[in-house]
């Protein structure tokens, strides 16, 4: 587990490098301590996106309102919600490179390890943002 401030500047970095390869794709991106959040153009919903254990792990995903309340799945926007978790219980995006994906047991064998150094945020959010229709 990374350091508290090392992963501040690491989440930093990503979110500056998402920023300039999504552009305006996105109404805005920050990043809260170790929780990003993604607000994609022209949705009322925000992608959250939970980096305490990134990059050993990948992030958690959901999806909450304004004041973020998780929302579930029924209200995700279109195409990004796959179905409940089995393990987690959490409605969750069948999308590589999250952790819901990467613990689901039809995908353990598609390890994280694998991919955390070329899979990076701005990777995720475009393909969060095409399954968003953005």
């Amino acid at each position: 587990m990374l350091a508290a401030s090392v992963l501040a500047e690491l989440l930093d970095d990503e979110v500056a490098v998402a920023r300039a390869r999504l552009g305006d794709r996105m109404a805005s991106l920050t990043v809260d301590g170790a929780t990003v959040l993604c607000q994609p153009r022209d949705l009322d919903q925000v992608l959250r996106l939970d980096g305490r254990g990134y990059d050993a792990e990948p992030f958690r995903l959901s999806v909450v309102d304004g004041d973020g309340v998780p929302l579930p799945g029924a209200v995700w926007p279109p195409g990004l919600h796959h179905s409940q978790h089995p393990v987690l219980e959490v409605p969750f995006a069948c999308v590589q490179g999250t952790y819901e994906y990467h613990t689901h047991p039809g995908h353990v064998a598609d390890s994280w390890d694998r991919h955390r150094h070329r899979l990076r945020l701005a990777q995720l959010l475009d393909h969060l943002l095409r399954r968003c229709g953005r």
